[in-house]
Parts: structure tokens; C-alpha cells; sequence
């Protein structure tokens, strides 16, 4: 009674957001973000207020930002920790802060928490407070490297649940029987050499970005690496139509909020191409010089 099985984590995010919010009623989410928490929220007619962070300060919010963005229509704080696109994860004081903020608004608490098997530091659930307004998603695609199965999950109070189910069950009913069968069975596996994988390519990542003299917070865990160009006039958006015209596929930091001279690069190929894909990299960035 307490998880909801989904067609991947989106799903329930969209579910959550859209069951327990109301029009007009408000959400915070803290940027560099997945952009799909802001257009899930805007579909349903919910208000995003935006808390920016900085590289400066290794994207993490401060507490006066977020108790400065909180007003009495506020209902929802969406947190995505280890996060897309930055691979940040919070202090732990920080986040404990966070959650007392929530309390003391009574507000939901959205945790994203996809990426929670490929950490390097440590890492807290929103589950370990006890919250009873916190709904955690959880993806297959990540987990067990399963993307095309889309499966994911929610973890949530009861009443939570319950309110969630009815529109995925008016909207599509439930997930295919047989893929719940291959996720179960999946959850058998031993996915530790998972991580081990995704932090070498990051090390990759992250040395290569480095002898490039790309600015970028080493990060906490996830499989991406948030690179700021410093180029005056730099467009990601531009930048990324430009590389895949090499072979070269980037994501622009403008999809994750105002980040327009930064790029997302993932750890998401062996090794060998990682390199190859940096090195392309460079040399598009020596012939933009």
C-alpha cells in the first residue's frame, strides 16, 4: 500500500504532482533540474517558483533562498539528490534543514531519487525522516540499467498512494504484467559492479574535462558531468545542434534552467568512446577559439 508501480519514474512524478496539487497552488524546484519536474507542474496548471544555484557555490541552495521563495500558496518542494544534470548531492545539515522547512510549511516533499545507487559520497534518503507528506521515485532504467522496460516506482504514505493510483489506473490502467515479472526478477541482481562502472567513466570524464580547462564541481555522484565554457557569447543550445554534426552528442545547459554557457556530458558509453567523444570535444572548442 505504500509503492505505486509506474511506466518509469516520470510517471509518478506527473502522478504526485499532479493528485496532490491543486491549480494556482505553487512549487519549488532548485535549478540545475530536470526540466520534466517544471513541465509536469505548468501542465497541471501549478505555479514553479525557481531557486537558481551556482557553480561558485557547488550548486547547493541556501537556506535563505528557499524560506525567501516559500508563501502561503506554496505546497510542494521537488529535490533531486544525487541530481541531474550536476551530480550533487546535498550536506546532510543542509538537507535535514530543508526537510524542517517542509515540516514546519507542511509541504510535500518530492525526491527524486533515481540516481541513489551511483553515489561516491555519503547519501541520505528522504525516507530515513519519517516524513509522512515525502514521496520518493525510484526507476528501473537506472537502477538495472533498463530504460526501454519503463518501470519505475513511487514510495509514499498510503493516502499518498491511493490518490495516485486512480489517475494511473484511469490513465493507463497499470504496467504491463510481464515487465513487473522482469523487475522483480531484476531486483535479484547483484548491480554493485554498476556503480563501479559509472564512477571509472566519470574519473574519464572528469580528467579529460579537466586537461581541457572545462570548470567543473567534481560530482557527488549520478553520471554526468555539468562543464561551464568559458567563452564570451557561448550558446549551449547552438553548441549542442553544432556538435552532433561530429559525431558528438551534448546536452545545453538552458534545458536544465538559466545555464546557457555550461553543457551536460554523460557517462553513459565505455570508456573508449567517452574518449574518443572528448576529444572531439576539443577539438571543436580549439577550433571555436
Amino acid at each position: 500500500e505504500n509503492i505505486i508501480v509506474s511506466p518509469g519514474a516520470r510517471f509518478s512524478i506527473f502522478t504526485a504532482i499532479t493528485t496532490l496539487l491543486n491549480p494556482g497552488d505553487e512549487m519549488v524546484v532548485i535549478e540545475p533540474a530536470w526540466p520534466a519536474y517544471k513541465d509536469c507542474a505548468l501542465n497541471s496548471g501549478i505555479k514553479v517558483r525557481t531557486i537558481n544555484t551556482s557553480f561558485e557555490n557547488k550548486w547547493e541552495p541556501s537556506i535563505e533562498q528557499i524560506e525567501n521563495t516559500i508563501n502561503p500558496n506554496t505546497k510542494m518542494i521537488v529535490l533531486n539528490y544525487p541530481n541531474n544534470p550536476t551530480g550533487k548531492i546535498l550536506p546532510e545539515k543542509l538537507q535535514d534543514q530543508i526537510i524542517e522547512i517542509a515540516k514546519k510549511n507542511n509541504l510535500y516533499v518530492l525526491s527524486d531519487e533515481i540516481y541513489s545507487e551511483y553515489v561516491k559520497s555519503s547519501w541520505k534518503s528522504i525516507l530515513s525522516y519519517n516524513y509522512e507528506k515525502s514521496i520518493v521515485t525510484q526507476s528501473f532504467s537506472k537502477s538495472h540499467a533498463m530504460t526501454g522496460f519503463r518501470v519505475g516506482y513511487a514510495i509514499a504514505d498510503a493516502s499518498i498512494i491511493e490518490k495516485m493510483a486512480k489517475l494511473e489506473a484511469l490513465c493507463l490502467t497499470n504496467v504491463s504484467e510481464p515487465i513487473q515479472y522482469i523487475a522483480m526478477k531484476a531486483l535479484e541482481a547483484d548491480t554493485s559492479n554498476n556503480n563501479k562502472t559509472v564512477q571509472s567513466r566519470l574519473d574519464v570524464l572528469i580528467q579529460k574535462a579537466n586537461e581541457m580547462n572545462l570548470d567543473i564541481v567534481v560530482p557527488d555522484g549520478a553520471m554526468y558531468i555539468f562543464a561551464r565554457v568559458n567563452k564570451e557569447g557561448f550558446d549551449g543550445v547552438q553548441f549542442a545542434n553544432s556538435t552532433l554534426e561530429k559525431g558528438l552528442a551534448v546536452a545545453p545547459g538552458e534545458g536544465f534552467g538559466d545555464y546557457k554557457n555550461f553543457i551536460r556530458i554523460s557517462a553513459c558509453q565505455d570508456e573508449k568512446t567517452l574518449i574518443e567523444g572528448m576529444n572531439i570535444l576539443k577539438e571543436i572548442m580549439s577550433e571555436d577559439q
